[in-house]
């Protein structure tokens, strides 16, 4: 028959499994603000001591047989950072230390380190998918970004031309006292007519605007053009677009003539009774020969089209100017999609994609050991890795300039720490009423 003394060890186990038991709640309090925090709890099993009658079983306490992470959906909180990445869904983000080892998370309050690497908080790198790589997880980093479109090619600028402008004698009035040599209308160098100035064909234009273009090598330049009526021809112009002397002139023009108009090419524009453009080839193509190095191929020369121009009586004026250039720019911000695509914003106005974020998940998520940092670590309950990226197969989605918060209810945990806290003082009665049953014992011999 148990010896009474055995309630000693009950209560003793008692308060041991209802004090571990406590010391969970109060871990998740501790973590009620923590990003990505699971709130965890901890799961009693009886004991039974070994020996027992059959059909007289009489335990011998308590214990915790586990303490359980639930992965259940946190709240988000909206941040408007870029790098706030949260997981509305399955799935964790992964992050490698300086050794190689791998972590898991879903606390997502990334930032970018000083070598472009998109990193967490204890600068261990955030893996993903980069663009042109190779396929498996690997660092992400906003200095790999690839442009396309650097050099312009096609320049197309839509207008209308005013039909009451006053026409000039282009050769009298233009051409004779501000002549252009012939190497000096292709752009290249020596060219001797260095008097004439953007204010002379200004006055006499009805209409200029500048043009912005890139060379291969990324390099802005700006063309202006100058619209002139011609009195030659009813409802004739001409447009002529010039580039400054220091960009074309190879030999080097002196510091004086620095800013001289070199004419790159012309296009006569002719129109109808009606306004509308009836010039076969509103356009002209010209390899400009810039003298930074940039390529002087025929497949970098750029093709000039005026073909939305129309001629009514009303102001002259511009519509429109595209063009397929975009230069070189620097990464002025970096914003990710829903899907994970992280695109970096350049000071040219153009994105171009980095890669993706990648996501893992896991047979067993509660399986995943807890290391701190607000990481997980893989273990043979957990399972093998699932990668992937998000939505895709069962990956949630991700949400860009969002943290997830903890997932501890505080009201819930200071309901279930009064429950434990009686439980831990019965136990510990338990022991009191058993040490003064047993000195009655002792008093009775």
């Amino acid at each position: 028959m148990p010896s009474i003394v055995n309630g000693l060890f009950s209560g003793r186990s008692g308060i041991s499994s209802h004090g571990s038991a406590i010391a969970v709640i109060g871990d998740n309090i501790a973590n009620s603000s923590t990003i990505g925090f699971k709130a965890a709890r901890a799961e009693f099993e009886d004991l039974i001591a070994g020996g027992q009658t059959s059909g007289k079983v009489i335990g011998s306490g308590s214990a915790i047989s586990a303490v359980s992470t639930i992965f259940e959906q946190g709240s988000f909180e909206f941040t408007g950072r870029d790098l706030d990445l949260a997981i509305d869904g399955n799935g964790f983000f992964v992050v490698e230390d300086s050794s190689g080892q791998r972590f898991y998370t879903r606390a997502g309050n990334f930032r970018i380190n000083s070598a472009g690497i998109i990193v967490n908080q204890n600068d261990q790198k955030v893996l993903g998918f980069p663009s042109g790589g190779s396929g498996a997880l690997q660092e992400l980093s906003i200095n790999t970004v690839s442009q396309d479109s650097v050099a312009t090619t096609s320049v197309t600028i839509s207008g209308n031309l005013d039909a009451s402008a006053t026409p000039i004698d282009i050769t009298n009035d233009l051409d004779t006292p501000f002549p252009v040599s012939a190497d000096g209308v292709d752009g290249t160098a020596g060219s001797t007519n260095n008097s004439v100035t953007y204010s002379d064909l200004n006055n006499l234009a009805e209409f200029s605007t500048v043009v912005e273009v890139f060379d291969t090598l990324g390099e802005s330049h700006t063309v202006t053009f100058f619209f002139y009526r011609d009195d030659s021809a009813t409802g004739q112009w001409v447009a002529r677009g010039y580039v400054n002397s220091e960009e074309v002139d190879t030999d080097g023009p002196p510091p004086a003539n620095t800013g001289v108009p070199r004419q790159i090419g012309t296009v006569t524009l002719n129109f109808d009774s009606s306004g509308q453009l009836t010039t076969a080839t509103p356009s002209f193509n010209d390899n400009i020969q810039w003298n930074n190095g940039a390529s002087t191929a025929a497949s970098a020369a750029i093709t000039f089209s005026f073909s939305g121009f129309t001629q009514y009586a009303s102001g002259s004026n511009i519509d429109s100017i595209t063009q397929d250039g975009q230069g070189i720019g620097a990464v002025t911000s970096v914003s990710i999609e829903s899907n994970g695509d992280i695109f970096a914003l350049l000071s040219n106005g153009q994105s171009a994609i980095i890669g993706n974020v990648g996501l893992v998940n896991f047979s067993n998520p509660e399986g995943l050991t807890r290391v701190g940092q607000n990481l997980l670590q893989q273990s043979a309950a957990s399972g093998e890795p699932i990668v992937g990226r998000a939505e895709t197969g069962t990956f949630g989605s991700i949400s860009s300039g969002s943290i997830e918060l903890s997932t501890v209810d505080i009201a819930n945990e200071f309901v279930k720490i009064i429950t434990l806290q009686r439980g831990f003082q019965a136990n510990s009665r338990i022991i009191t009423t058993i040490n003064q049953l047993l000195n009655e014992i002792i008093q009775l011999a």
